[in-house]
């Protein structure tokens, strides 16, 4: 009897601690439910989609817009220009909400301008770091649109710098994705979204000085590493967030979520990623993915950054397409060691998913540098074959005399002795 319970009980301890781990394992491995309308998490260094919810839905992307305007202020602008706040501060149409209250005529430098758009998210520096980079607003925006087209953000349509609602200024949470994961590669913008709270300079009394950053998971979660928050009624809560953890970074994207669950259930899906997927090299860098013809002579492409594949645990391995695209559609006559001549688009079947640089791994010079090369080359050997007949015929000219002088030495020294 004493055994019979023993062996029950030891029964019973055996399955209370192995039915947790078993029931974690069956349901780490579902999608999270994510109540955002529309979601999506990317692999940063490969680009491949780990998860997506309604991803080409058209939605109000709110502020979650300031990331195209701080990309595009670092891209095309200089951090250290003055930027001097128009009376657009006073045009309630395109100005309220949060703010920082710029008043027409106050200077700020655009490096501390973005500590406002980007941590604090202030409507009024997204319209005048719009105006100064862009000379007016609407050039702005058409700059916006002209680079999310340039990013393959195809279905995203920006009509201002802020994000505030207009009918007609919408975005994906696919083309956010895209848009996130350029902008985070830019290691400027990466600084200032993963800042916590800075401190600004400002002339004006009583105005606001301390930005804090809106994002509450870059205050809760030491992996989380920015990027940005947005919230209007129409738009609801929106959060785009940046993780890195064990060499590996995610982008995640939730629009118009109901409430304060957007951060537990972005924290979902980074857990989905992390556990659910792995990452390899497919291609490591240095490897050679194609060869062109410079001058009759061949030229390998090769890639200088590896190219990585995200699969998921519970699926075979699939395999990336790799299309190479030269940079001209002209023979090169020319090329550096090292020179950007092609392109090698990633494709996961038909989406694409990121580009990487193709470089020369040879130098070749063009026809004519080539002739002249020659020309100069065999022009110097026949100078060099010249300079050694003449040394050859001065030589053997001395040794003739020295011969010659020696005989006539010789005479006379037995002419001496015989007299």
């Amino acid at each position: 009897m004493l055994k019979f319970i023993t062996a029950f009980l030891i029964a019973i301890l055996m399955m209370v601690s192995v039915a947790p781990s078993a029931f974690a394992e069956e349901t780490s491995s579902k999608e999270p439910l994510i109540r955002g309308e529309g979601a999506y998490l990317i692999d940063v260094l490969s680009g491949q989609t780990l998860f997506m919810k309604n991803p080409d839905k058209p939605l109000a992307p709110a502020s979650t817009t300031k990331i195209m305007t701080g990309l595009l202020a670092i891209e095309r602008g200089d951090l250290n220009d003055i930027v001097t706040a128009s009376s657009s501060m006073h045009n309630n149409k395109l100005v309220y909400g949060t703010q920082i209250y710029l008043e027409p005529g106050e200077r700020m430098p655009l490096k501390e301008l973005l500590y406002a758009l980007l941590l604090n998210s202030a409507n009024d520096a997204a319209v005048a770091i719009g105006e100064h980079v862009g000379g007016n607003l609407p050039n702005f925006v058409e700059m916006m649109n002209q680079r999310a087209r340039e990013i393959g953000a195809n279905q995203t349509h920006f009509l201002n710098s802020s994000g505030l609602t207009e009918a007609g200024h919408v975005t994906t949470a696919h083309d956010l994705a895209l848009i996130a994961r350029v902008a985070y590669q830019n290691p400027t913008f990466a600084e200032y979204v993963r800042t916590k709270s800075q401190a600004i300079v400002r002339t004006k009394q009583g105005s606001p000085t301390l930005m804090v950053n809106e994002n509450k998971l870059l205050w809760r979660d030491s992996t989380v590493d920015g990027i940005k928050t947005g919230y209007t009624a129409a738009a609801q809560n929106c959060l785009v967030a940046s993780v890195t953890k064990d060499g590996r970074q995610f982008i995640g994207v939730i629009l118009k979520s109901p409430g304060h669950e957007i951060y537990s259930d972005m924290q979902a899906m980074f857990e989905f990623g992390f556990t659910q997927f792995k990452e390899t090299i497919f291609k490591p860098s240095g490897s050679i993915l194609s060869r062109i013809m410079v001058n009759n002579e061949p030229v390998d492409l090769i890639l200088d950054r590896p190219i990585y594949m995200t699969q998921k645990l519970d699926k075979q391995s699939s395999v990336l397409n790799l299309r190479v695209i030269p940079n001209s559609s002209s023979p090169l006559s020319s090329v550096k060691e090292g020179q950007v001549v092609a392109k090698v688009e990633i494709l996961e079947g038909n989406t694409l998913v990121s580009t990487l640089p193709l470089k020369s791994s040879r130098t070749i010079f063009p026809p004519i540098l080539n002739s002249n090369v020659r020309s100069n080359f065999l022009a110097l050997i026949r100078g060099f074959m010249l300079i050694g007949v003449v040394l050859s015929l001065l030589i053997s000219q001395k040794i003739y005399a020295d011969r010659r002088w020696r005989r006539q030495m010789q005479i006379m020294k037995r002419r001496e002795s015989n007299s």
